[in-house]
């Protein structure tokens, strides 16, 4: 009896070394490196597929290929790198960074539930980072909630049992025959997490790279400059050019958010990319906030979050605990403080943020003197510098959504969102909002989100939004000069239009249709709404030059 199975349409094996073939390139001083079309398998090394560091005006031609990484670690990672161009490759990984299990059991008090491995994915080695839900009959996620930090323990190699790190009713959506997504992690040569990284580069160029699977972020930069991603693809894989057969094709692409820019002097460029059914945000650019613990004139005490990469010229900007934001000053000055104090600890212990970032993400104490004393700055607002946010970034003719979060997560400023479409994300379709929980900085100014499209959203459609550590919503001021000019929302909840903070607003032809029954919980639009939720808010909005 024949096999009935449509062959994938898929690249030819290849049994040569892709390391080698691009390392002879450039041992052999080539500017331009082609590599042959076909199936690379490639087997990491220190944690990575393959690693480009020191490259300057280096042109990898790629189209045609097909990098298949082998073990649940980094893909690529480019450090130091000026000019250069990556154009062409697919990279996939086997096995996936996730598996799918049906669900075939919930205890009563909902607590656990117990899926089945369905045939064509891995059994669980070690959980990783979250657990989604999908609904079989649609292929999409059943809720905006993920379980994250959950325990899982394996009953036998394909069936497994969850414990739900949240258990109260309020998360417990999922039904029996629902599909749900593990994150895994199989790597026995050590793990580092996304599939391309980035790090301390200058106008990198990707053009038509296509990922279709990869643990945490897909194209993630940190500390770069101008970086431009052309025609990129983050995409579920379907059956069709699948290597494996599956009984049922893939639900998820990326294990978290599909684009992630930190830390750009000059922002990036994402053109005509795609990015769908990853488990986080779309396209997510942002620095880092610090926090201070103490002010004196012009005279500031800094904790960093991770490595400290404000510097002296450096603009910085200003979130107080209560939601404002003081005048920009410029730092003359930063220099190392000593340790972080017992005081400054248990001072962390009260505040609403990341419990990772309170343990571990506060590592060291800076002095920073600044070119005028900081007016209103004092203990648990943040600080972050203006110019490392990834301002003068730009969105345009990008197609993403079917994702557990937000569309677009913007906290950078001179730029531009534009005629973009937004399908079907869980959370707000486009936000530009600091994030004090996170210590995401920063505030956006000069912002134009103009010709969007977004439609069946679960979320609100356009969100400005800014609030203190202590939830109090922003005056005007927090963010200036933003324009949201002709952009059409269809579905999701209502506001479609959230607008606040905001000195210098343009709001003008814009197409609103929320679902009317459709609205957001209390606890996400805070007590600042008890007035009443409305197709289109407008809070704390000044005319540009007020005070």
């Amino acid at each position: 009896m024949t096999n009935s199975t449509p062959k994938p349409s898929r690249p030819a094996d290849v049994l040569a070394d892709l390391r080698e073939i691009i390392k002879s390139g450039l041992e052999s001083g080539e500017k331009t490196i082609v590599v042959p079309p076909g199936r690379y398998t490639v087997l990491p090394e220190n944690r990575e597929h393959l690693r480009f560091e020191g490259l300057e005006d280096v042109t990898l031609v790629m189209d045609g290929v097909e990098m298949v990484c082998t073990e649940t670690t980094r893909a690529i990672s480019i450090h130091n790198c000026k000019n250069l161009t990556l154009r062409g490759l697919t990279i996939d990984y086997d096995p996936l960074p996730y598996t799918q299990g049906r669900i075939v059991a919930i205890s009563d008090d909902a607590k656990q539930f117990t899926i089945e491995i369905v045939e064509g994915y891995d059994e669980p080695g070690k959980l990783g980072g979250s657990i989604e839900i999908f609904n079989p009959e649609t292929r999409e996620l059943r809720a905006r909630i993920t379980h994250y930090g959950s325990n899982l323990t394996m009953e036998d190699y394909r069936r497994a049992v969850i414990t739900k790190a949240r258990s109260t009713q309020e998360f417990a959506f999922e039904q029996i025959g629902d599909i749900a997504v593990v994150s895994i992690e199989y790597a026995p040569g050590g793990f580092q997490p996304h599939a391309i990284m980035a790090t301390d580069s200058e106008g990198l160029v990707l053009e038509g790279v296509t990922l279709h699977s990869g643990p945490t972020f897909g194209f993630f930069e940190n500390n770069c400059s101008n970086s431009r991603y052309l025609r990129c693809r983050v995409e579920r894989r379907g059956p069709e050019s699948d290597p494996r057969i599956r009984a049922m094709p893939r639900l998820r692409s990326m294990n978290a958010d599909a684009f992630h820019s930190k830390n750009a002097r000059q922002g990036p460029t994402y053109e005509e990319c795609v990015a769908f059914h990853m488990g986080d945000d779309a396209i997510a650019i942002n620095g880092d906030f610090h926090y201070v613990t103490k002010a004196d004139g012009n005279t500031l005490r800094v904790l960093s979050k991770d490595k400290m990469r404000m510097r002296a010229g450096d603009s910085v900007q200003f979130l107080t605990l209560e939601g404002k934001r003081p005048a920009d000053r410029r730092i003359v000055s930063i220099e190392p403080d000593g340790p972080i104090t017992d005081k400054e600890r248990e001072d962390l212990r009260d505040r609403k943020l990341n419990p990772n970032t309170k343990r571990d993400g506060l590592s060291e104490a800076y002095r920073m003197v600044l070119d005028a004393e900081a007016e209103g700055v004092g203990l648990a607002t943040v600080i972050c510098s203006a110019d490392s946010i990834g301002n003068g970034f730009s969105i345009r003719k990008c197609r993403v959504g079917w994702n557990r979060s937000r569309g677009l997560l913007i906290k950078a400023g001179r730029g531009e969102i534009i005629g973009n479409e937004i399908t079907g994300s869980v959370m707000s379709s486009i936000m530009l909002s600091p994030e004090y929980w996170w210590l995401e900085a920063g505030m956006s100014d000069g912002v134009v989100i103009a010709d969007n499209v977004i439609t069946q959203g679960r979320g609100m459609g356009i969100a400005v939004v800014s609030m203190g550590g202590d939830g109090t919503l922003s005056p005007a001021g927090a963010f200036n000069n933003i324009t949201v000019r002709g952009n059409t929302i269809r579905g999701g909840a209502q506001p479609a239009l959230l607008l606040t903070s905001v000195r210098g607003l343009v709001e003008e032809n814009n197409i609103s249709e929320p679902d009317p029954e459709k609205t957001l919980n209390p606890w996400e639009l805070k007590t600042w709404a008890d007035g009443g939720i409305q197709p289109v808010m407008k809070l704390n909005i000044e005319p540009d030059g007020a005070p």
